[in-house]
């Protein structure tokens, strides 16, 4: 009977448990989904960011956010996914289901689900910046002291608060631009601006090129690409982002007044912080402009002019004829520096009969300015008429633009410019040694990239004055926006380059019978510019076309004599055959442009003389159709594009075709199948010179020397000849092969001696060089950039242990690394160890250190001899070391028995250069700095330092430590499980009679602290007599949970520069300055340049300070406290702030903080009303 009774019950009790364990389960398995979303999200955004970060690019604050986020979800997603298997899931009876367990671990899977998903939402359309321009390496005026007279002068007028726009003025090549870049050097070293951004003005005004500099320079980039109203919208957003960032926009040579509307700065209500430095050959242009202080830059006086030019033409002292010949030279260059330089580098190591035709030369030329005569003898004296029509021909780009040698090699090919070069190859060794000789004598500048060069603006307007007249006629026009330029002389031009700024309607039909050499170009982002039908039938001579994003719907009539055929990112409506009649047809490039037509083989018999070939289409016909490339006998360079998903007989025969071609020197191609790109460098990539190959890169540069990129192939391809002969020979090598469990230095037998940038990715390699192998003497020998990536079964770079180095002085060891300025490790799952000392001891060259997410990583160096370390390891020229997510790291250098054992990061090492130091995540580390084990000196130049989620690091200096940190300008803190104070001052030392010891992180502009949930002081036992933070600027202190005050009320004189204060979600905080007092204290206390203060989510705050002084805040303008309820007044004593103009008072709904201002222009006793509140 009971039991009848009870069964119901049972079953019903059974059927509720099985439901409620059947929910449970599901919500378990959703979670394991979730987890696995997550990570492959995790992964993919990684991806991006080691993408960025090899474009150095800067990560954004948000991403690495996320990403830590991420991992620390995982972790606790992982802890409750593994208690489901744990014995407490079941109860002890049995081993029945825990019903209790399993509905605690359901309820905390179902919030991790939650909060998987609101991490899932997150997306990011980029996740790195280019960063800001923080410092220039730059040299010029230095030791003249007139220039350092007007650098002061001009400085001085920045700093001026009543000025806003400065100009420097002065006769061509006296030196503006050069004055301009040095106070650009000098103002960012001083921090005197948080940002600078310089664009070259030029007389051909281009808007969208000025936009893109100063907006390049300020690390961020337009994404509407023509409408130029938008882009000054945006620029002037950027400019004014914050009213109180200190920003210098520097326009380089101004011809004559522009809008500052136009490009996006402010003609009126400007930001507090930006200033503008104009640089002008007319002071009218400068006052026209606005500039209320004018600069004028006058020549150099004799004295300093022949020093100046004694250094550049390297005139020894002891030659007292040669010297006294000198002097007068000089003396003809009137004081010019850019006179003096293009002279002295022309004369360097010349006779005395030389110098005497020189300065003949200069004191009976036919022109008045002294400027172009002194270029004048540097151009008559060139070696030859290839020097001078080579550098007549940079003047065809426009001013500041940076020249591809690249571009000057198809020219030279196609103008037939130089003697004895028959190949394409000869043509381009022939350019880069004309290249170098000008740029030795200062007629050339180094370009922005390796492969450019530039010109002067001064030595370009002499360049064409020069080709304006006898054989050469050149018409160059970039700023081109109405209508086609009316000229009478078309038919002497020999050369035409222009730039439309818009689409404007080209001349039906140019009559220029001379012309050989044509170049347009169409600005990005402007509809592309029409070629008229018989635009070019009276242009029988042209031997070189260069068009740029122009469109040629229908066939035209070209040149039979054209040798060099560049139609870059061009729209063309018409086939192959269009090019069949150009029979001798030498270099044709179709890099970017859109071909939407099919061709077939007898299309293009007739370019049997191409010597160059590029398809690298935006759209175009790919494959090759069959037979191509077969009449193509004398072709060097083949850039084939993007070969993906192609079919098995379209391989066979470009296999074929390529193999066939005997002179083939250069190739490009980017495909997937690894199969197919083996057969094709079968043939012939022991001829290549030159290569671009790579299985996964959409977007490469035009051009380029030697580079490789393999990735997922078979390990054993590797070892394949074809493989092998391109990585002995490559300049920059990208490898991502799962299975090489070999050392790396045996892909190449001679050691990369060519190699300057290695990425190794996802290799099983223990060691890139192993010890147990033969070691080539010179090994590595280029190399400036390693990343290692994922390399998970990595030991130890090198495993080699070579002498101790003072005792080395020839061999492998002396060039090992010798050159290597950059070094990336991220998820290195094993390695402990980066390189042993003796290894290290090579790296006197390296620049950059970067290590992330290598868990058991201890040591950078260690001494595997077991020596004592007596001296300091030296890493006399490294920058930035940023190590982040490095759980076991323990200090910069160890010896073996100590390694675990937790001592001082930066332990026995000298870095005298460091700039930027970046700590994340570092579990072990108890100290950075110690007196007794960081060599004196060390830390000297460090001017950055962030610090975060150091859990056992408990303070960031200590006592006499923190003097080591005197140039200190930035320090960023966040988190820290066991970090209670930032600088702890007990037992420091001081000589209260030497003015520089009493001065203490004296250079310390910007402190942000943030997350310090153990933090209870800023600074502890301050010691009397002693400055400190005397040049902060910036404080912001957030989420620090135990702070109950800022400072101690002892250090509220300290503050003279502040300028800004933040502080929100600090629940202990009562006051920004404590209670205890110092006897003698003034009765006022004046914040001088404090202009905000915001007190935000404090809610047991009760007034800025409770002694009763009066507070002056002579520069305040803003203050605004939110959610303060505890607050009562703003201070105990009087409130003196005549210039503040924003009181904002907020506690969401409710305002509780009655407030009393007493300042000079009345008092405001009561809240404003929430409608007055933002």
């Amino acid at each position: 009977m009971a039991e009848a009774i009870a069964r119901p019950f049972a079953d019903k009790l059974a059927d509720y448990a099985i439901a409620k364990i059947s929910r449970q389960f599901k919500i378990i398995q959703n979670l394991r989904t979730k987890v696995q979303d997550l990570e492959n999200k995790r992964n993919d955004v990684q991806d991006s960011v080691d993408e960025a970060k090899r474009n150095a690019l800067v990560i954004k604050s948000e991403v690495d956010a996320w990403l830590k986020k991420v991992d620390d979800l995982k972790k606790e997603a992982d802890e409750v996914l593994n208690s489901t298997t744990n014995s407490e899931m079941q109860c002890l009876c049995l081993g029945c289901p825990n019903m209790k367990t399993r509905y605690s671990l359901s309820k905390n899977a179902t919030k991790k689900i939650a909060a998987i998903d609101k991490l899932l939402e997150g997306k990011f359309e980029e996740v790195g910046k280019r960063a800001p321009l923080k410092s220039l390496s730059y040299h010029g005026f230095e030791d003249l002291k007139t220039r350092i007279s007007k650098k002061r002068d001009i400085t001085k007028a920045l700093e001026d608060t009543a000025i806003s726009i400065v100009g420097i003025c002065g006769l061509p090549g006296v030196g503006k631009t050069t004055m301009a870049t040095e106070v650009m050097t000098q103002v960012l070293k001083d921090k005197l601006f948080d940002d600078v951004s310089m664009a070259v003005v030029s007389k051909d005004v281009d808007i969208i090129r000025i936009q893109d500099k100063l907006a390049d320079m300020l690390g961020f980039e337009f994404k509407e690409k023509t409408n130029e109203i938008a882009r000054a919208g945006r620029l002037k957003e950027r400019l004014a982002q914050n009213n109180k960032k200190r920003i210098l926009v520097i326009l380089d040579d101004l011809w004559t007044d522009i809008n500052l509307e136009t490009l996006g700065i402010s003609s009126l209500n400007r930001p507090e912080g930006l200033k503008i430095l104009l640089t002008s050959r007319f002071e009218q242009v400068c006052i026209g402009m606005g500039a209320l202080t004018n600069i004028k830059v006058e020549a150099l006086d004799s004295n300093e002019a022949f020093a100046f030019f004694e250094n550049i033409s390297k005139i020894s002292n002891d030659d007292t004829q040669l010297l006294e010949i000198a002097k007068q030279v000089a003396e003809e260059c009137k004081g010019l520096p850019l006179a003096l330089e293009v002279v002295g580098k022309t004369l360097i190591n010349s006779e005395l009969y030389a110098w005497e035709d020189a300065l003949n030369q200069l004191r009976n030329s036919q022109l008045e300015d002294k400027v172009y005569s002194s270029i004048e003898l540097s151009y008559n004296n060139l070696k030859s008429d290839e020097h001078r029509s080579l550098l007549l021909l940079c003047s065809l780009f426009p001013e500041d633009e940076s020249i591809p040698i690249e571009s000057l090699v198809r020219y030279a090919r196609g103008l037939e410019l130089f003697k004895n070069t028959k190949t394409l190859l000869q043509t381009r060794n022939r350019t880069h040694t004309i290249s170098d000789n000008l740029k030795g004598c200062h007629l050339l500048l180094p370009g922005y990239t390796e492969e450019g060069v530039k010109l002067h603006d001064v030595i370009r307007d002499f360049c064409l004055s020069i080709a304006s007249k006898g054989e050469h006629w050149y018409m160059v026009k970039h700023d081109l926006v109405t209508e086609w330029p009316e000229h009478n002389a078309h038919e002497s031009y020999s050369a035409i380059s222009l730039t439309f700024q818009e689409a404007i309607r080209l001349t039906s039909r140019l009559r220029c019978g001379n012309l050989k050499l044509l170049r347009m170009q169409c600005r990005w982002g402007v509809r592309k510019v029409d070629i008229p039908e018989n635009f070019l039938v009276d242009t029988q001579e042209l031997a070189v076309i260069d068009f740029f994003r122009l469109q040629i719907l229908s066939p035209i009539q070209l040149s039979k004599g054209l040798r060099t055929l560049c139609l870059n990112g061009c729209v063309l409506g018409i086939g192959m055959s269009f090019f069949g009649s150009l029979k001798n047809l030498e270099i044709l490039t179709l890099f970017l442009s859109s071909l939407p037509v099919d061709f077939s083989r007898d299309e293009v018999v007739e370019l049997s003389n191409l010597k160059l070939l590029d398809l690298r289409f935006l759209e175009g016909p790919c494959p090759l159709p069959p037979g191509f490339l077969l009449g193509m006998k004398k072709l060097e360079e083949l850039y084939l594009g993007d070969y993906f998903d192609i079919r098995y007989e379209e391989k066979e025969h470009i296999i074929q075709e390529v193999s066939s071609l005997k002179a083939l020197n250069s190739l490009q191609i980017v495909t997937d199948d690894t199969n197919f790109l083996m057969q094709l460098l079968q043939g012939c990539s022991e001829k290549l010179e030159k290569f671009q190959i790579s299985q996964h890169h959409p977007f490469l540069p035009e051009h380029f020397r030697r580079f490789l990129s393999l990735e997922n192939i078979d390990p054993n391809m590797l070892s394949e000849p074809g493989i092998k002969s391109l990585m002995r020979k490559s300049e920059k090598l990208s490898l991502s092969v799962k299975g090489w469990n070999n050392p790396v230095i045996e892909l190449a037998e001679d050691g990369f001696i060519n190699l300057k940038s290695l990425t190794l990715k996802l290799l099983d390699s223990e060691y890139l060089i192993n010890a147990a192998g033969s070691i080539p003497s010179d090994i590595f020998r280029n190399l400036e950039s390693l990343e290692m990536i994922e390399m998970s079964r990595l030991k130890e770079i090198c495993n080699v242990n070579f002498p101790r180095v003072e005792h080395v002085t020839r061999g492998v060891s002396e060039r090992l690394f010798h050159n290597l300025k950059s070094i990336y490790a991220s998820d290195c799952d094993i390695m402990k160890i980066m390189f042993c000392e003796s290894v290290a001891k090579c790296l006197v060259n390296l620049e950059k250190l970067i290590i992330h997410s290598c868990p058991l990583l201890e040591v950078v160096s260690v001494d595997t001899q077991e020596n004592e370390i007596t001296e300091p390891l030296s890493f006399p020229n490294l920058k930035v070391v940023q190590l982040r997510d490095l759980k076991s790291f323990v200090n910069f250098r160890s010896q073996p028995n100590a390694v675990g054992l937790r001592q001082t990061l930066l332990n026995k090492v000298t870095l005298p250069n460091m700039e930027k130091l970046t700590i994340c995540g570092l579990g072990s580390i108890e100290k950075i700095l110690s007196v007794e084990e960081t060599p004196s000196g060390s830390p000297d130049r460090l001017w950055g330092m962030e610090v975060e989620n150091c859990d056992n690091l408990v303070n960031i200096a200590r006592s006499n430590s923190i003097k080591l940190l005197k140039n200190l300008e930035t320090l960023v803190v966040v988190g820290g499980g066991a970090l209670n104070v930032i600088f702890d001052f007990e037992g420091l030392n001081v000589n209260k009679d030497n003015e520089e010891e009493i001065s203490i992180l004296g250079q310390l502009k910007s402190l942000a602290l943030r997350n310090g949930d153990y933090l209870v002081h800023i600074t502890r036992m301050v010691p009397k007599g002693i400055r400190v933070f005397q040049n902060l600027k910036q404080l912001e202190v957030e989420n620090c949970g135990r702070l109950r005050y800022l400072f101690s009320a002892s250090m509220i004189n300290s503050f003279v520069c502040l300028e800004t204060l933040y502080v929100r979600s600090c629940d202990e905080i009562e006051e920004i300055f404590g209670r205890e007092e110092e006897e003698g204290m003034a009765s006022n206390i004046v914040f001088r340049e404090l202009r905000s203060i915001k007190l935000m989510d404090l809610p047991r705050f009760k007034m800025f300070c409770s002694h009763n002084y009066e507070l002056v805040f002579p520069s305040l303008d803003l203050l605004r406290i939110v959610n303060c309820p505890e607050g009562t007044k703003f201070c105990s004593g009087q409130l003196n702030a005549p210039k503040l103009k924003e009181v904002q008072i907020e506690n969401y709904e409710v305002l509780t903080f009655p407030i009393s201002l007493d300042c000079d222009a009345g008092s405001v006793h009561n809240p404003p009303s929430s409608s007055d509140c933002e």
